[in-house]
């Protein structure tokens, strides 16, 4: 390598550290609770949140703010400062969030403030608030017309809720509302159900068949993307105008649309079906369709796949010695080929070792023992025989 790009590449390379550095110092010195003015109101606007493990329950109704007291500095709320905006993004990837109070003064909140606090089991809004609302701990605008945010962990009777109806009333379910919320199986939609936003149900990995009402019109990007437990075939009513890109991505179990109205008649984003790998897995969709043709469908495709007992029993049958097929596979490739592989090696070495596979100063080795015992033959044969040889010589005479 020449002098230059040395230099070029030691240049990348500390930039490259000290550009690390500086970003995982700015991580570590962030404050728990951070804070903007709205320029045009002057009110507190909450942006940004650092949780840690000793914050389970957060309280967005008053500016947080640090003071010092005897047994060190801590956080309190300034009550003469309350938040009325809380932005995109504030509470994100949050691990110990279990609870989240919104505070009578609070205004607006982002549809994407709260995303994936995996733990979050509720969000309950002050009754004063004339803005939003909650039932049973989901976040919904106070004229229940918006479904705001379905908390992650929400539970039923002390579990994971796992089936859900959202009230009649609701218009909308906004972007994110239900992001990675993979303990659902089933989700009932009202007929007052106009927009289903971005990534609504975005990898709800575990939501089975889920029935959209005749009333929807716009379906969003990514809205159903990585939903991986929809099985055979999805119906799309006639009422539906527009579906955007992606809506369906990774949808790898589904193989099948039906779609009430024509063609020409739906605005479709591309790549809205299932895609996998840069290859169309479902068939092209089926326009002027009915529900019952979607029910037909799956009736016949549930017929045809075999109850999970016969498949394991059938997956026993394959599996030699009692063990499955993965387990072999990983004995094969990490104890039986390694050791053909040492064996061979070592029998051709054996085989070829006066040449190439043999190592430099196994080569040098085996030169060192060739030329002693070339010596020894040569001693030999020139009659230098040594002591020994000249007592034998003398006993014989």
């Amino acid at each position: 390598m020449s002098t230059k790009r040395k230099v070029l590449f030691s240049t990348l390379l500390i930039v490259a550290i000290v550009a690390s550095m500086v970003i995982s110092l700015g991580v570590l010195v962030r404050p728990t609770y951070e804070y903007d003015t709205d320029k045009e109101t002057g009110e507190t606007v909450f942006s940004g949140f650092l949780g840690n493990a000793g914050i389970t329950e957060l309280t967005v109704e008053y500016k947080m703010v640090r003071v010092k007291t005897e047994n060190g500095s801590v956080w309190q709320p300034d009550e003469t400062a309350y938040v009325s905006s809380v932005e995109r993004y504030t509470v994100q990837n949050d691990e110990y969030i279990e609870v989240i109070r919104i505070g009578p003064h609070v205004k607006n909140i982002d549809e994407c403030a709260f995303v994936y606090c995996k733990n979050l089991k509720a969000i309950y809004v002050d009754k004063e608030n004339p803005y939003y609302t909650d039932v049973d701990g989901v976040l919904f605008t106070k004229d229940m017309k918006l479904l705001v945010n379905y908390p992650v962990a929400h539970e039923t009777d002390g579990g994971r809720t796992k089936e859900y109806a959202v009230p009649d009333g609701v218009e909308r379910l906004a972007r994110n509302s239900f992001y990675k919320c993979d303990s659902l199986e089933k989700v009932t939609l009202p007929d007052t159900l106009a927009e289903i936003g971005n990534m609504s149900f975005f990898k709800c990995t575990s939501l089975k068949l889920l029935d959209l009402p005749e009333s929807v019109k716009t379906i969003g990007s990514d809205a159903f993307s990585y939903c991986t437990a929809m099985k055979y075939s999805f119906y799309i009513p006639a009422g539906v105008e527009s579906i955007d890109h992606h809506c369906f991505y990774k949808c790898d179990n589904l193989e099948k649309f039906f779609v009430g109205c024509g063609r020409d008649e739906i605005s479709l984003g591309g790549q809205w079906m299932p895609k996998s790998e840069n290859r169309l897995k479902a068939d092209e969709a089926v326009f002027n369709a009915a529900l019952s043709d979607r029910d037909a469908y799956n009736a016949e495709r549930l017929a045809q796949e075999k109850p999970e007992d016969e498949k394991n029993e059938e997956e026993k049958k394959d599996e030699p010695f009692g063990m499955n097929k993965t387990a072999v596979i990983v004995l094969v490739l990490g104890i039986f080929v390694p050791s053909v592989a040492l064996v061979g090696i070592e029998v051709v070495r054996s085989l070829f070792k006066d040449d190439f596979m043999m190592t430099k100063r196994g080569r040098a080795r085996l030169k060192r023992q060739q030329d002693d015992k070339e010596a020894i033959h040569q001693a030999y044969v020139n009659g230098d025989h040594g002591e020994t040889g000249g007592e034998e010589a003398q006993n014989n005479g």
